[in-house]
């Protein structure tokens, strides 16, 4: 009896238990099949070449990866053939080298992000100038140990800051200005210079130079034949004002620190007093009022307010020797001084005293003229007298459960004064901010035809959106604004389309659309078949067709609820139309809407568009919050007693909007992250400062800078947004219960 001689292995002189490792490895990493052969054989020859030109252009680097990928692949293998593996070995055998197609893209995934982080170093910092003066206002003179003067250029040089021979070629680096016509050649290069002048104008040698008196102010830049192949950031911090706050009045900048004062004083006690372990609901509630009233105040801080011109008392009314006060009162002064009691010379209000002597305003005057023939100081008085009467009779007679009908009427009339008078003493408010922000003037000298007059201007200005809100100032405004409008608005269109109200009969709603195509096929559609010139306006004319078809849709899938159907046709056209399509109507075809001698801002028009469209995607978020919650925490609300606004402020909505976080906050990033498109309707935001900046004489061709300066300022705002939802959810246990 013969026996089958046993199947030869490809690896006969190993070990039989590793010669099985070995084989199956092959097997099934390498030969399975000729395309896997072909793939891993392509694969390793690139990740050859990758290593060479890696090893070649940054050895240190490259050499220190390649041991730790030798030693743990090695690590790998030998807790692999020892089946005995610790939580290392076990996490790259599962995650990078789990066969030898990932063992080798794990290293090229390594090399190439350590040559993308080398290559942007040299280019943003390395070979980077930092200098914010144009290389064509740039001329340096260099002394050297032996006394001789060399100099080198970027632009326009002279060899001597007096008269002397300039030198416009900027590819001539280095040359002499003794008795040498040409660079001595034992000239060693990285020589420092010895002094270093901008100049606005090279070919004027003596044109006003501001030179450096020696190199340590700036020492990586004063090299001789220092070139700079890198990111030119000089363009970025020439213009770093223009990209945050565009033409915003420069004198002016203490509004935008006020609103940043006014934001961090009020995030301070907000990161203590929203928690569930603060007890004390009053200062809650006063800070919730001033978060609400702080877009107001934003508003006003950013806007400011026109202020009231004057009317000059005619010829002659000039008084010399009177204080330099001078102030642009706003509504409530120009009603003093049409009363008379207020005297405007030159546009400067003075009081006119006894026998017609005038003075100028005091403080305390100032601030009684400010109220006094104020329109609206009738609610702030109504609502120091009406609070004050509403809080004495509701302490010393408490609303009972039974009263008379007088009673009743008696505390409703009084709530009615009461919220009059504090509408009112709203108003007042604002009026006396807006006249402390935004109406003093002052006085400066003009000399016109040779002869010097004093002229009004004012200190704090008012603003005009379109022309002073840019740069990254508007993009922030943009996203604030369409957060803060976007979410109500949103949450109530979601509530909408999920209203079970009772809608409007089907009787009625057939019973008018019935009436509406009769009307139409009797008075219409004669008419329009007799006029049609083509097929098209032939089957227009049957139009009232398409009203009883509107009238059964929306009875077959609204039910007559005329809420859900506004809700739901305006969420499905907002989401179906791109942004870029919304801001385009909101600035072409807006204004045709608009009657006769009314415009809005392009800047208003803006923010509403992309409050108005965030809104809708909002709204389809909170909609998904609102079906994830159980039917039991309707029914529970329900067996409380609650009412429909108590079951879904109290219930369902926390519920509803912390499911729905992430989802919320990623819709806001993207928003703020959207106002770039706004560069294409003409707006000059963050972005369309960042392209002009490439157009300006000084800096031609400067375009990679200012994107990659943007690309920080949205990774930044949006890791701010990431970074906040992550703390509410990890705060409301999102995931977690």
């Amino acid at each position: 009896m013969s026996t089958l001689p046993q199947k030869q292995t490809r690896f006969n002189f190993l070990p039989e238990d590793f010669q099985a490792h070995v084989n199956r490895f092959v097997t099934e990493q390498i030969t399975r099949s000729w395309l896997l052969t072909l793939w891993v054989v392509l694969l390793s020859g690139f990740t050859l070449a990758m290593i060479v030109n890696r090893v070649q252009a940054a050895p240190i680097s490259t050499i220190l990866v390649l041991v730790v990928w030798v030693v743990t692949v090695v690590l790998v293998v030998i807790n692999e053939l020892r089946h005995k593996h610790n939580a290392l070995s076990l996490w790259l055998k599962n995650n990078m080298y789990n066969n030898i197609t990932n063992t080798q893209i794990s290293l090229l995934i390594v090399l190439g992000i350590i040559a993308a982080v080398i290559a942007f170093f040299n280019y943003a910092w390395v070979n980077a100038s930092f200098v914010s003066v144009p290389a064509s206002d740039y001329r340096a003179e260099l002394i050297n140990a032996d006394g001789r003067e060399y100099c080198f250029t970027m632009g326009g040089i002279d060899t001597n800051v007096s008269s002397t021979e300039i030198v416009t070629d900027p590819t001539k680096q280095c040359f002499a200005t003794s008795t040498l016509a040409a660079p001595p050649s034992n000239l060693a290069v990285g020589e420092e210079a010895s002094s270093f002048c901008f100049d606005k104008n090279p070919d004027d040698p003596e044109n006003g130079i501001t030179c450096f008196e020696s190199t340590a102010e700036n020492p990586d830049f004063f090299t001789v034949q220092r070139t700079f192949s890198g990111a030119n950031w000089g363009a970025v911090e020439a213009n770093m004002t223009t990209l945050m706050i565009f033409r915003f009045n420069r004198n002016e900048t203490w509004r935008i620190w006020a609103v940043v004062i006014l934001l961090g004083v009020l995030l301070v006690p907000t990161l203590f007093v929203y928690r569930d372990s603060y007890k004390n609901p009053q200062v809650r509630r006063l800070l919730t009022y001033l978060w609400l009233a702080s877009p107001i105040l934003i508003y006003l801080f950013l806007r400011g307010v026109e202020p009231v011109p004057f009317e000059v008392n005619g010829p002659g009314s000039v008084i010399s020797g009177i204080g330099k006060e001078v102030f642009a009162w706003t509504s409530p002064l120009q009603e003093l001084t049409d009363a008379g009691l207020i005297t405007v010379v030159n546009g400067r209000p003075f009081l006119r005293g006894d026998n017609g002597v005038l003075s100028p305003i005091s403080f305390w005057a100032r601030l009684r003229a400010t109220f006094t023939g104020n329109r609206n100081l009738l609610g702030v008085l109504g609502l120091i007298i009406f609070g004050g009467l509403t809080w004495l009779i509701n302490r010393r007679f408490p609303q009972k459960e039974r009263e008379g009908e007088l009673v009743r009427f008696g505390r409703a009339v009084l709530r009615v004064l009461l919220i009059v008078t504090a509408v009112l003493a709203l108003l007042a408010l604002l009026d006396v901010f807006s006249m402390i922000i935004g109406s003093f003037s002052y006085t400066r000298e003009l000399v016109v035809n040779n002869v010097p007059e004093e002229v009004k201007q004012p200190i704090f200005s008012s603003l005009d959106p379109d022309v002073n809100w840019g740069g990254f100032l508007l993009t922030i405004i943009i996203t604030i604004f369409a957060i803060v409008v976007s979410f109500p608005i949103g949450l109530l269109m979601a509530l909408g389309r999920r209203s079970k109200i009772r809608g409007i009969p089907a009787w009625l709603t057939y019973g008018a659309a019935l009436v509406i195509a009769i009307w139409g096929f009797t008075q219409s559609t004669p008419g329009m078949i007799e006029n049609a010139r083509n097929s098209f306006e032939l089957a227009l004319a049957y139009w009232p067709i398409l009203v009883l078809g509107l009238a059964y849709a929306f009875q077959r899938s609204f039910n007559g609820n005329v809420l859900a159907a506004f809700s739901t046709l305006y969420i499905e056209f907002v989401r179906g139309v791109p942004l870029i399509t919304v801001l385009f109507a909101s600035i072409i075809l807006f204004p045709i809407l608009l009657p006769p001698g009314l415009e809005i801002l392009n800047t208003w028009r803006i923010l509403w568009a992309f409050a108005l469209f965030s809104a809708a995607y909002l709204a389809e978020n909170v909609r998904g919050g609102l079906q994830a919650i159980p039917k039991g925490q309707y029914e529970a609300a329900d067996s409380l007693g609650f009412n429909a606004y108590q079951k879904y402020r109290l219930i369902i909505l926390p519920q509803a909007l912390r499911v729905v976080i992430p989802a919320i906050v990623g819709q806001f990033i993207g928003l703020f992250k959207d106002t770039s498109l706004v560069a294409l309707v003409g707006v000059f935001d963050v972005l369309n400062v960042a392209n002009a900046i490439a157009a300006q004489e000084d800096w031609l061709g400067v375009r990679r800078e200012p994107y990659l300066f943007l690309a920080v300022l949205y990774f930044v705002g949006s890791a701010i947004m990431t970074a906040y939802s992550r703390y509410l959810e990890k705060r409301t246990g999102l995931g977690e219960r």
